[in-house]
């Protein structure tokens, strides 16, 4: 793997032409580059094993794909990597361009206040527990990020774009640490559908995992998502999730429960839902998930949390495959908790809600 040291040296080096300190490259797969530049031609397929497409190596760098594709290949066998790979990097921008055909499209792992934007990650299919990815744009233990105007189309099997805390079998990597303070914002993520087995789907659009906290998404649209729009795992506190379009999620998982628009999971506390439009999902609109029994014990409801002035019209599409805590019934709004307990519902629009502190202030159609 070459590293590509963009800058005056480089640029005679390499017999590339430098603009305003901004080089344009002939980057190849493998490359790590070290200065801000600009894509020349498109980049891959990139052979199986190279563990990236691109690697940015230093802080403060712009990767402008320039409409450019990287690539790796177009059948699903493990491993081409992450297609960009910014790894412990500061200031980082990617932009303007297509990531596809990788374990998984655009990676941030460590680091903090990096940018990707106008990006479509496209088609990028890992296999959980075997490659390390499996997201069309992910966050691994950094914080301060912005993904920002991109566009997710037909990845997984674990979402279109996720933010991840923890280190496990499904996210092995060598940084920890919790991701926080990061920004999800007017995405479009759509047909988030590859499955993890024939039997179980639980492909999400946008994903926000265990331990993660204090990020915001907003303003994104996200469809066709095999299992849930928008997720936040369990034990996932404040954060919040406003102004989203999130419809016709949830119809291809065929394991105990479908899908819904917007799902907080049980043990995740202090959530704000606000503004957002949910129409149209196999299962609820908004759900603010209960007790919920697992072989390891229960695993508490979720808690001081509010969801207000959303509109959640329609959900509810298909019965559920089981009736139980986990798989139904299913509403337009619902929570877990008999009383609502300690979580707030306000002036929502709904057709049809349990329990009835749902309602409050709310306009039924």
């Amino acid at each position: 793997m070459r590293k590509l040291l963009v800058g005056l040296v480089a640029v005679a080096a390499l017999g590339v032409t430098g603009l305003s300190g901004v080089a344009r490259a002939a980057v190849a797969c493998g490359d790590t580059i070290t200065q801000n530049t600009v894509l020349d031609a498109d980049v891959g397929p990139c052979p199986f094993g190279g563990g990236w497409g691109i690697k940015v190596g230093a802080d403060n760098v712009t990767l402008d794909l320039n409409g450019h594709t990287v690539s790796g290949t177009s059948v699903v066998v493990p491993s081409e990597g992450a297609g960009v790979y910014v790894y412990r990097r500061t200031g980082v921008t990617v932009k303007n361009g297509t990531v596809r055909w990788f374990d998984g499209g655009v990676i941030i792992e460590g680091g903090s206040a990096n940018t990707v934007t106008g990006v479509t990650a496209r088609d990028n299919i890992g296999l959980v527990g075997t490659t390390k990815y499996a997201d069309g744009i992910a966050i691994l233990s950094s914080v301060n990020n912005q993904i920002v105007n991109n566009q997710a189309v037909h990845n997984g099997p674990l979402s279109g774009i996720a933010i991840y805390s923890r280190v496990d079998s499904e996210h092995a990597r060598d940084t920890s640490g919790a991701s926080t303070g990061n920004l999800i914002d007017h995405n479009r993520v759509i047909d988030s559908t590859p499955a993890r087995s024939p039997s179980i789907n639980d492909n999400d659009g946008i994903r926000i995992e265990t331990q993660s906290e204090l990020n915001t998404i907003s303003y994104n649209t996200v469809s066709g998502s095999g299992l849930d729009g928008i997720s936040i795992f369990s034990f996932t506190p404040n954060n919040t999730v406003r102004y989203n379009t999130v419809y016709n999620n949830g119809f291809l998982n065929p394991f105990r429960r479908r899908g819904d628009g917007i799902r907080v999971f049980g043990g995740s506390s202090n959530t704000t839902v606000q503004f957002n439009q949910a129409y149209g999902n196999a299962a609820n609109g908004i759900i603010f998930h209960g007790v919920f029994n697992t072989p390891s014990g229960p695993r508490p409801p979720v808690t001081n949390s509010r969801a207000t002035d959303n509109s959640a019209v329609g959900n509810a599409v298909l019965p559920p495959i089981e009736m139980s805590e986990l798989g139904g019934p299913v509403y337009d709004l619902l929570d877990g908790q008999p009383t609502c307990d300690n979580n707030v519902w306000l002036r929502n629009r709904y057709h049809t809600a349990s329990p009835d502190c749902t309602k409050a202030a709310g306009q039924q159609v």
